[in-house]
């Protein structure tokens, strides 16, 4: 039996879910087992949602990953990719080319950075 479960607390879903998808905009960024996504996430959208979830043992060490500047309009999303214009790896290419789902380190990603940024 499969559930699809929509929920913003990430803290739940790790919880009920085996698999995960990780959305923007109404557009899949990452995509796969919920243990790939909540120990290494790959699409800096999913890194700064994880890094802003409370946890019981927060690790001192590990930054708060900070999404800047102001949410698009859902209803006329920004060209490329839709996370671009707050994102602090985007370049000219995210503005006009919208990435693609490709498998990486056994999930998908739609960031046309996530290997570089992650090595």
């Amino acid at each position: 039996t499969a559930y699809v479960f929509i929920s913003h607390n990430l803290a739940v879903v790790r919880h009920v879910a085996d698999h995960v998808m990780v959305m923007y905009l109404g557009r899949p960024v990452e995509m796969g087992p919920k243990e790939d996504i909540y120990t290494r996430p790959l699409h800096p959208y999913t890194q700064a949602l994880l890094s802003a979830t409370p946890t019981i043992h927060p690790d001192p060490d590990k930054p708060k990953i900070k999404i800047v500047g102001e949410l698009p309009n859902p209803l006329n999303p920004p060209s490329g990719c839709a996370f671009h214009k707050r994102c602090p790896y985007a370049t000219e290419r995210c503005s006009t080319e919208e990435p693609a789902l490709r498998l990486l380190d056994g999930r998908q990603v739609a960031c046309h950075y996530a290997q570089d940024i992650n090595d």
